[in-house]
């Protein structure tokens, strides 16, 4: 009889056999079922910006190579923030303005363009 390779094998690695020492379960253990359950609190940081084309524009302007040029940021009530994207935190966006840091709400922000000037 003629013995044939397999068409297809594949090395394992060997297997070890580990002694386990188990310990002895005392007839007075009390095993309790946990019917809680667990939810993860959220704060203000880790709100998100719920606008996935502003969130992307945030992201890609926030890269190190972006963040030389200014943006103008068009916001809900009218109002224009110009400057630099300095952090990104949950909803939160710091921009560097020429005279000092402003906190936005990410979720105000209605669009996002390049400013024409520079700093």
């Amino acid at each position: 009889m003629e013995l044939q390779q397999p068409k297809l094998f594949i090395q394992s690695p060997p297997f070890y056999y580990v002694e386990v020492k188990e310990s002895p379960v005392q007839d007075n253990t009390f095993y309790e079922e946990s019917t809680s359950v667990y939810e993860i609190s959220r704060s203000e940081k880790f709100e998100k910006i719920e606008n996935d084309v502003i969130l992307r524009q945030l992201n890609y302007f926030s890269q190190p190579h972006n963040r030389i040029r200014n943006y103008v940021f068009h916001l809900e009530n009218g109002e224009k923030v110009v400057g630099k994207i300095e952090d990104i935190s949950g909803d939160k966006v710091t921009v560097k303005t020429e005279n000092d840091p402003i906190v936005i709400d990410g979720n105000k922000i209605k669009a996002i363009t390049v400013s024409n000037t520079s700093n």
